[in-house]
Protein backbone atom coordinates (compact mmCIF):
# COMPACT_ATOMS: atom_id res chain seq x y z
CA UNK A 1 0.00 0.00 0.00
CA UNK A 2 2.98 2.22 0.68
CA UNK A 3 5.17 3.37 -2.50
CA UNK A 4 8.38 2.02 -2.22
CA UNK A 5 11.43 3.55 -0.91
CA UNK A 6 13.55 2.73 -4.00
CA UNK A 7 11.38 4.11 -6.48
CA UNK A 8 10.29 6.92 -4.85
CA UNK A 9 14.25 7.96 -4.48
CA UNK A 10 14.36 7.60 -8.19
CA UNK A 11 11.40 9.62 -9.07
CA UNK A 12 12.93 12.34 -6.78
CA UNK A 13 16.20 12.29 -8.39
CA UNK A 14 14.44 12.59 -11.59
CA UNK A 15 12.71 16.00 -10.05
CA UNK A 16 15.81 17.73 -9.25
CA UNK A 17 17.33 16.90 -12.51
CA UNK A 18 14.19 18.47 -14.28
CA UNK A 19 14.67 21.19 -11.81
CA UNK A 20 18.23 22.31 -13.01
CA UNK A 21 17.52 21.57 -16.53
CA UNK A 22 14.52 22.00 -17.97
CA UNK A 23 12.58 24.28 -15.28
CA UNK A 24 16.15 26.60 -15.36
CA UNK A 25 15.44 26.93 -18.91
CA UNK A 26 11.29 27.43 -18.90
CA UNK A 27 11.65 29.85 -15.78
CA UNK A 28 14.13 31.70 -17.48
CA UNK A 29 12.17 32.10 -20.92
CA UNK A 30 9.15 33.25 -18.67
CA UNK A 31 9.11 33.57 -14.85
CA UNK A 32 5.39 32.80 -14.62
CA UNK A 33 4.65 30.25 -17.18
CA UNK A 34 7.70 28.51 -16.10
CA UNK A 35 7.06 27.98 -12.39
CA UNK A 36 3.73 26.70 -13.94
CA UNK A 37 5.24 24.10 -15.90
CA UNK A 38 7.69 23.16 -13.21
CA UNK A 39 5.66 22.73 -10.40
CA UNK A 40 2.73 21.06 -12.78
CA UNK A 41 4.69 19.17 -15.66
CA UNK A 42 7.95 18.41 -13.73
CA UNK A 43 6.26 17.77 -10.21
CA UNK A 44 2.40 17.21 -9.77
CA UNK A 45 2.19 15.06 -13.21
CA UNK A 46 4.84 12.18 -12.44
CA UNK A 47 3.26 11.44 -8.70
CA UNK A 48 0.08 11.06 -10.50
CA UNK A 49 1.50 8.63 -13.56
CA UNK A 50 3.90 6.86 -11.22
CA UNK A 51 1.02 6.30 -8.57
CA UNK A 52 -1.67 5.40 -11.46
CA UNK A 53 1.13 2.92 -13.22
CA UNK A 54 1.90 1.14 -10.00
CA UNK A 55 -1.92 0.95 -9.09
CA UNK A 56 -1.40 2.25 -5.38
CA UNK A 57 -4.41 3.76 -3.81
CA UNK A 58 -4.34 7.31 -4.83
CA UNK A 59 -6.18 8.71 -1.81
CA UNK A 60 -4.58 6.66 0.61
CA UNK A 61 -1.39 7.48 -0.48
CA UNK A 62 -1.78 10.99 -1.01
CA UNK A 63 -3.93 11.19 2.16
CA UNK A 64 -6.56 13.12 0.05
CA UNK A 65 -8.78 13.12 3.50
CA UNK A 66 -11.15 15.93 4.09
CA UNK A 67 -9.60 18.67 6.65
CA UNK A 68 -12.31 19.45 9.79
CA UNK A 69 -13.10 22.77 9.52
CA UNK A 70 -12.40 23.46 12.96
CA UNK A 71 -8.42 22.88 11.87
CA UNK A 72 -8.02 25.36 9.45
CA UNK A 73 -7.81 28.74 11.72
CA UNK A 74 -5.67 26.77 13.51
CA UNK A 75 -3.17 25.84 10.36
CA UNK A 76 -2.95 29.32 9.72
CA UNK A 77 -2.41 30.61 12.55
CA UNK A 78 0.62 27.90 12.54
CA UNK A 79 1.36 29.27 9.60
CA UNK A 80 2.02 32.85 10.45
CA UNK A 81 3.78 31.32 13.61
CA UNK A 82 6.03 29.20 11.53
CA UNK A 83 7.19 32.03 9.17
CA UNK A 84 8.24 34.22 12.09
CA UNK A 85 10.73 31.23 13.15
CA UNK A 86 11.72 30.23 9.55
CA UNK A 87 12.87 33.94 8.66
CA UNK A 88 15.18 34.35 11.32
CA UNK A 89 16.78 31.49 10.67
CA UNK A 90 16.96 32.56 6.97
CA UNK A 91 18.39 36.05 7.96
CA UNK A 92 20.72 33.95 10.27
CA UNK A 93 22.05 31.81 7.29
CA UNK A 94 22.25 35.29 4.98
CA UNK A 95 23.91 37.38 7.88
CA UNK A 96 26.79 34.48 8.12
CA UNK A 97 26.81 34.07 4.81
CA UNK A 98 27.18 37.68 4.34
CA UNK A 99 31.05 37.24 5.96
CA UNK A 100 31.80 35.84 2.93
CA UNK A 101 30.59 38.44 0.95
CA UNK A 102 27.74 40.39 -0.05
CA UNK A 103 24.53 37.75 -0.84
CA UNK A 104 22.41 38.03 -3.49
CA UNK A 105 19.01 39.75 -3.53
CA UNK A 106 15.82 37.32 -4.22
CA UNK A 107 15.54 36.24 -7.23
CA UNK A 108 11.52 36.30 -7.63
CA UNK A 109 10.78 40.21 -7.64
CA UNK A 110 7.95 41.94 -5.63
CA UNK A 111 4.72 42.62 -7.40
CA UNK A 112 4.29 45.94 -9.20
CA UNK A 113 0.53 45.75 -9.00
CA UNK A 114 -3.01 44.59 -7.33
CA UNK A 115 -2.92 41.92 -10.34
CA UNK A 116 0.38 40.84 -10.46
CA UNK A 117 -0.02 39.85 -6.86
CA UNK A 118 -2.78 37.83 -7.04
CA UNK A 119 -0.94 36.42 -10.07
CA UNK A 120 2.23 35.57 -7.77
CA UNK A 121 -0.41 34.17 -5.34
CA UNK A 122 -2.01 32.00 -7.37
CA UNK A 123 1.71 30.49 -8.62
CA UNK A 124 3.77 31.15 -5.91
CA UNK A 125 1.12 30.10 -3.19
CA UNK A 126 -1.84 27.70 -4.48
CA UNK A 127 -0.18 26.24 -7.13
CA UNK A 128 3.43 25.05 -5.63
CA UNK A 129 1.65 24.29 -2.40
CA UNK A 130 -0.19 22.03 -4.09
CA UNK A 131 1.97 20.47 -6.12
CA UNK A 132 5.06 20.21 -3.84
CA UNK A 133 2.80 18.91 -1.22
CA UNK A 134 1.31 16.17 -3.10
CA UNK A 135 4.71 14.67 -4.07
CA UNK A 136 6.62 15.71 -0.65
CA UNK A 137 3.98 15.29 2.00
CA UNK A 138 1.99 13.20 -0.23
CA UNK A 139 4.25 10.08 -1.92
CA UNK A 140 7.77 10.79 -0.19
CA UNK A 141 6.20 11.00 3.37
CA UNK A 142 4.18 7.95 2.86
CA UNK A 143 6.81 5.94 1.60
CA UNK A 144 9.11 6.37 4.78
CA UNK A 145 6.42 6.08 6.79
CA UNK A 146 7.29 2.24 7.93
CA UNK A 147 10.34 4.21 8.73
CA UNK A 148 8.26 5.36 11.71
CA UNK A 149 6.04 8.43 11.41
CA UNK A 150 8.38 11.26 12.96
CA UNK A 151 11.29 9.81 10.96
CA UNK A 152 9.17 9.97 7.75
CA UNK A 153 8.29 13.68 8.98
CA UNK A 154 12.42 14.48 9.41
CA UNK A 155 13.89 12.79 6.36
CA UNK A 156 10.87 14.31 4.19
CA UNK A 157 11.95 17.41 5.17
CA UNK A 158 15.36 17.19 4.61
CA UNK A 159 14.41 16.03 0.91
CA UNK A 160 12.29 18.81 1.00
CA UNK A 161 15.01 21.39 1.76
CA UNK A 162 17.52 19.56 -0.70
CA UNK A 163 15.10 19.95 -3.36
CA UNK A 164 15.29 23.70 -3.19
CA UNK A 165 18.77 24.12 -4.29
CA UNK A 166 19.34 27.15 -2.13
CA UNK A 167 21.98 27.48 0.44
CA UNK A 168 20.44 31.01 1.44
CA UNK A 169 17.11 29.42 2.77
CA UNK A 170 18.12 25.67 3.60
CA UNK A 171 17.52 25.97 7.32
CA UNK A 172 14.30 28.17 6.56
CA UNK A 173 12.90 25.31 4.57
CA UNK A 174 13.88 22.59 6.47
CA UNK A 175 12.02 23.78 9.34
CA UNK A 176 8.94 24.49 7.36
CA UNK A 177 8.96 21.02 6.04
CA UNK A 178 9.34 19.69 9.57
CA UNK A 179 6.03 22.00 10.56
CA UNK A 180 4.21 20.39 7.21
CA UNK A 181 5.19 16.79 7.94
CA UNK A 182 4.12 17.05 11.32
CA UNK A 183 0.60 18.91 10.42
CA UNK A 184 -0.03 16.23 7.99
CA UNK A 185 0.86 13.79 10.25
CA UNK A 186 -1.40 14.22 13.00
CA UNK A 187 -4.26 15.84 10.84
CA UNK A 188 -3.79 12.86 8.04
CA UNK A 189 -4.91 15.05 5.48
CA UNK A 190 -2.76 16.68 2.86
CA UNK A 191 -4.78 19.59 3.02
CA UNK A 192 -3.75 20.43 5.90
CA UNK A 193 0.04 20.67 4.83
CA UNK A 194 -1.40 23.02 1.36
CA UNK A 195 -3.35 25.28 3.94
CA UNK A 196 0.22 25.91 5.76
CA UNK A 197 2.11 25.93 2.97
CA UNK A 198 0.05 28.60 1.12
CA UNK A 199 -0.03 30.46 4.03
CA UNK A 200 3.85 30.69 4.33
CA UNK A 201 4.15 32.05 0.79
CA UNK A 202 1.82 34.24 0.66
CA UNK A 203 2.49 36.09 3.83
CA UNK A 204 6.49 36.45 1.97
CA UNK A 205 4.58 37.28 -1.43
CA UNK A 206 2.02 39.98 0.31
CA UNK A 207 4.91 41.35 2.56
CA UNK A 208 7.25 41.59 -0.45
CA UNK A 209 4.82 43.69 -2.33
CA UNK A 210 4.02 46.20 0.42
CA UNK A 211 7.24 46.65 1.22
CA UNK A 212 8.01 47.53 -2.61
CA UNK A 213 5.32 49.49 -2.82
CA UNK A 214 6.08 51.44 0.40
CA UNK A 215 10.63 51.82 -0.73
CA UNK A 216 10.76 51.00 3.06
CA UNK A 217 13.51 48.57 0.90
CA UNK A 218 13.85 49.79 -2.22
CA UNK A 219 16.70 47.19 -3.91
CA UNK A 220 15.85 47.92 -7.72
CA UNK A 221 18.51 47.60 -9.70
CA UNK A 222 20.69 45.67 -6.67
CA UNK A 223 22.25 42.41 -6.99
CA UNK A 224 23.70 41.88 -3.82
CA UNK A 225 23.57 43.58 -0.34
CA UNK A 226 25.38 43.02 2.98
CA UNK A 227 23.44 41.50 6.22
CA UNK A 228 24.02 43.72 9.55
CA UNK A 229 23.71 42.27 12.66
CA UNK A 230 20.85 44.50 13.49
CA UNK A 231 18.90 42.36 11.35
CA UNK A 232 19.46 39.61 13.11
CA UNK A 233 18.75 40.87 16.23
CA UNK A 234 15.22 42.48 14.92
CA UNK A 235 13.90 38.69 13.65
CA UNK A 236 15.60 37.13 16.65
CA UNK A 237 13.03 38.81 19.09
CA UNK A 238 10.24 38.25 16.59
CA UNK A 239 11.10 34.47 16.57
CA UNK A 240 11.19 34.34 20.03
CA UNK A 241 7.68 35.66 20.67
CA UNK A 242 6.93 33.85 17.11
CA UNK A 243 8.24 30.46 18.53
CA UNK A 244 6.60 30.61 22.01
CA UNK A 245 3.06 30.73 19.97
CA UNK A 246 3.81 28.22 17.52
CA UNK A 247 4.43 25.70 20.51
CA UNK A 248 1.39 26.42 22.14
CA UNK A 249 -0.35 25.88 19.13
CA UNK A 250 1.01 22.81 18.06
CA UNK A 251 0.11 21.61 21.42
CA UNK A 252 -2.82 22.46 20.46
CA UNK A 253 -3.01 20.72 17.18
CA UNK A 254 -1.77 17.37 18.95
CA UNK A 255 -4.42 17.45 21.53
CA UNK A 256 -7.16 17.84 19.14
CA UNK A 257 -6.19 14.71 16.79
CA UNK A 258 -5.40 11.09 17.54
CA UNK A 259 -3.26 9.62 14.49
CA UNK A 260 -1.94 6.57 14.04
CA UNK A 261 1.38 6.25 15.09
CA UNK A 262 3.79 4.13 13.23
CA UNK A 263 6.82 3.21 15.84
CA UNK A 264 8.91 1.91 13.07
CA UNK A 265 11.54 -1.12 13.38
CA UNK A 266 14.49 0.21 11.84
CA UNK A 267 17.41 2.33 13.38
CA UNK A 268 19.65 5.59 12.87
CA UNK A 269 22.57 4.07 10.90
CA UNK A 270 19.56 2.16 9.04
CA UNK A 271 17.61 5.45 8.35
CA UNK A 272 20.96 7.52 7.48
CA UNK A 273 21.55 4.53 4.90
CA UNK A 274 18.96 5.62 3.30
CA UNK A 275 20.66 8.69 1.77
CA UNK A 276 23.30 6.35 0.44
CA UNK A 277 20.56 4.68 -2.23
CA UNK A 278 22.06 5.98 -5.66
CA UNK A 279 19.11 8.66 -6.42
CA UNK A 280 19.55 9.67 -3.03
CA UNK A 281 23.19 9.66 -2.89
CA UNK A 282 23.18 11.60 -6.45
CA UNK A 283 20.34 13.97 -5.21
CA UNK A 284 23.18 14.89 -2.33
CA UNK A 285 26.44 15.41 -4.90
CA UNK A 286 24.04 17.78 -6.82
CA UNK A 287 22.84 19.78 -3.97
CA UNK A 288 26.26 20.30 -2.35
CA UNK A 289 27.94 21.09 -5.74
CA UNK A 290 25.22 23.63 -6.13
CA UNK A 291 25.67 25.21 -2.52
CA UNK A 292 29.19 25.43 -3.06
CA UNK A 293 29.19 27.18 -5.85
CA UNK A 294 26.40 29.64 -4.33
CA UNK A 295 29.12 30.09 -1.36
CA UNK A 296 31.60 30.61 -3.94
CA UNK A 297 29.48 33.41 -5.74
CA UNK A 298 28.93 35.20 -3.01
CA UNK A 299 32.45 35.10 -2.28
CA UNK A 300 33.84 37.05 -5.22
Amino acid sequence: MRPDEKDVGKLYFSVMVLFITLGYLVQKASLYIGILITEIVFVLIPVIVYLLIKRYDVKYVLRLNPLKSEFVLLLVLIAIASWGVSGFLAVLTNYFLSKLGKVPVMQIPPAQDLNELIVQLIIFGLVAACCEEIFMRGLVMRSFEMRGSIKSVVITAILFAMLHLNVQNFLSILFLGTILGYVVYRTDSIFAGMIVHFTNNAISTILSYFISQSGMANVSGVERISIPFSAVLFYGVIAVFSGMILYALLRRLTAMTTPYVIKGGTGVKEDVKVFLYWPFFLSILIFLYRITWQMVKIAQ
